[in-house]
């Protein structure tokens, strides 16, 4: 993937510097190694929708709550019975640092930053990490999905409220960016895929993928591999927004 990244509160310079770098190197060979899931035609409604945004953030879930150990979503406060949970997050030394990763509606983005905000003025991250698409990958997903332009100009305007250093990662395919045709797998329909309870079967995708095992090969029957640890719901989360 091409990575563009812009720094709020001097996010980029916190994680290069010297003290960090083991940071930086995990998140940046997270970011720059992130395939493009597709499936052409999996919207009724809009043909150009070709991205399942469901499978990229299972990819997400294995590489950083398994691959790489990163809590899976811990709390993002110290309210034990609140609910609230971030994506990932991870200790390097002294500095904590908070992910989420969103492919969906813009609405979940303000979201996200007011877990940063929390986990942050409780003393759970020092830094966050956002990642979004591209507004062009974006409109490949859904309507109205977040993406890297819109949080740019957006998240300055809150500079006395949102006092956290965070990192956005915008992220487009380039010549490089690995492309899975899921339409290959053995799933009669793209439901299997994307609805609530088809977890399982994304977890079989990206296994197979990290695993290079041919989309072809890849059906109900197939290992899911290792998955992240974690409160079971938050695995389906994100629905069957995208599977009409």
């Amino acid at each position: 993937m091409r990575v563009e990244l812009y720094s709020y509160r001097y996010a980029r310079e916190i994680l290069q510097h010297e003290s960090h770098g083991e940071a930086w190197q995990e998140i940046m060979g997270v970011l720059e190694r992130v395939p493009l899931f597709v499936y052409a035609g999996k919207s009724k409604r809009n043909k150009k929708f070709d991205v399942v945004q469901q499978v990229m953030n299972t990819y997400f879930d294995r590489v950083f709550g398994v691959e790489l150990d990163w809590q899976y979503n811990p709390l993002a406060t110290r309210i034990e019975d609140s609910g609230l949970r971030a994506d990932f997050r991870k200790t390097f030394g002294n500095l904590a640092i908070q992910v989420e990763v969103q492919f969906g509606n813009m609405a979940r983005w303000y979201s996200d930053v007011f877990k940063f905000q929390t986990a942050y003025s409780q003393g759970l991250a020092q830094l966050a990490l956002s990642v979004v698409p591209m507004a062009e990958l974006g409109r490949r997903i859904d309507s109205n999905v977040a993406h890297f332009e819109r949080a740019v100009r957006e998240v300055p305007s809150a500079e006395l409220s949102i006092t956290l250093p965070i990192l956005l990662a915008g992220l487009s395919p380039d010549e490089d960016t690995p492309i899975v045709d899921l339409r290959d797998c053995k799933f009669s329909a793209v439901r299997e895929i994307t609805g609530r309870g088809s977890v399982e079967n994304r977890f079989r995708i990206v296994n197979a993928y990290l695993s290079r095992t041919p989309m072809i090969r890849v059906g109900p029957d197939s290992p899911t591999g290792p998955k992240p640890g974690g409160p079971v719901a938050a695995l389906g989360a994100e629905g069957d927004e995208n599977g009409d």
